[in-house]
C-alpha cells in the first residue's frame, strides 16, 4: 500500500515519502515502531485528497511513495534525493534513524528537532546509536550552531547538565510559542518530529508517551518553517500502542506539510 495520493513517479515528483521500519534492538518502553510506516500509510487514506483548509488537492501534486528501506538504504536514498532536488520526508521507525539520514546531507543546514525527550545521553543500555541518544549524535554531526529542540520535558540529570556545558540549545514544552520560529536563523531546515511531543492525548501510541505536552499548535509551528524545509522525518509511532490518532496525526503532518510547501513557493 502506498501513501495516499503518493502515485507519481520519483522522475516527476518533488515530495519523495519512504518508510524506514527500524527500531532498537532495545528499546526504552515500548516496542513496535517498525510498524509504523505501513500502519501511517494505512489510515492516511482516511483523508480526503482535497483539503478545504489549504485549497488544494493533493492528487494533483507530484508526490511519489517510494516505499520501506532498511537503515544503509535509506541514507543513500536520502542522499539521491537531496542531489536530485527532491524534498525527501521518511517516516520511522524509531529516532535513532534521524542521525544516519542526516549524516547523508552534504549541503548548508540546520536542525531542528520536536520531541517530549532531550536525548542527549552518550549512550544508552551500552547503545551508542539508541534512539535516547538521537540529538546528541545529530549534534556531534551538525555542531551546536546548527541544532535546536523545542518542546522537552524529560531528561535525565546528566544530560541537562552536559548540553549546557556543550551548548546544545532547547526549549522546554513550557517555554513554547509558535513565535519562537524567531529563533530559528537556518535560511534550510532538516525537521525531525518525534511524534511523543505531542500530549497523550493527542498521540497516545508512541514508543515513550510524556504527559503534559504539545498540541495542535504544533501544527502553526511548523507551518511557519515549511518554505525552508529541505527533508523531514515522523518517528517514534508505535502502531501496537495506537488506536489511529497518532499515526493519522502523522499522516496529516506529512499532507499538511506538502500543502503548506507548495503554497509557499506559488
Amino acid at each position: 500500500m502506498k501513501f495516499a495520493d503518493a502515485e507519481q513517479s520519483y522522475e516527476e515528483s518533488k515530495f519523495i515519502i519512504f518508510g524506514v521500519p527500524y527500531e532498537d534492538v532495545e528499546m526504552s518502553f515500548r516496542p513496535g515502531t517498525k510498524e509504523a510506516p505501513d500502519f501511517i500509510r494505512y489510515v492516511s487514506w482516511d483523508y480526503e485528497s482535497y483539503s478545504i483548509i489549504h485549497g488544494i488537492d493533493l492528487q494533483n501534486i507530484a508526490i511519489h511513495d517510494a516505499g520501506n528501506l532498511n537503515i544503509e538504504d535509506a541514507k543513500k536514498f536520502m542522499e539521491k534525493c537531496m542531489k536530485d532536488g527532491k524534498i525527501p520526508i521518511a517516516m520511522g521507525g524509531a529516532h535513532s534513524i534521524s542521525p544516519h539520514l542526516i549524516s547523508s546531507i552534504k549541503e548548508n543546514f540546520g536542525v531542528v528537532i520536536l520531541d517530549a525527550h532531550l536525548d542527549f545521553r552518550q549512550e544508552y543500555l551500552g547503545d551508542a546509536n539508541s534512539h535516547a541518544c538521537a540529538a546528541r549524535r545529530i549534534f556531534e554531526k551538525v555542531g551546536k550552531d546548527k541544532i535546536i529542540s523545542f518542546g522537552i520535558r524529560s531528561a535525565s540529570e546528566e544530560e541537562v547538565k552536559e548540553a549546557e556545558e556543550l551548548g546544545f540549545k532547547y526549549y522546554t514544552v513550557e517555554e513554547f510559542r509558535r513565535e519562537m520560529t524567531n529563533k530559528i536563523h537556518f535560511d534550510k531546515i532538516y525537521l525531525s518530529i518525534d511524534m511523543d511531543v505531542f500530549d497523550p492525548c493527542y498521540a497516545p501510541g508512541v514508543s515513550n508517551p510524556e504527559p503534559m505536552g504539545l498540541g495542535y499548535e504544533i501544527f502553526d509551528f511548523i507551518k511557519e518553517l515549511a518554505d525552508k524545509i529541505i527533508a523531514m522525518d515522523v518517528v517514534e509511532v508505535c502502531p501496537p500502542y495506537d488506536d489511529e490518532r497518532t499515526s493519522l496525526l502523522a499522516a496529516k503532518i506529512i499532507r499538511d506539510f506538502i500543502a503548506w510547501n507548495v503554497l509557499s513557493s506559488s
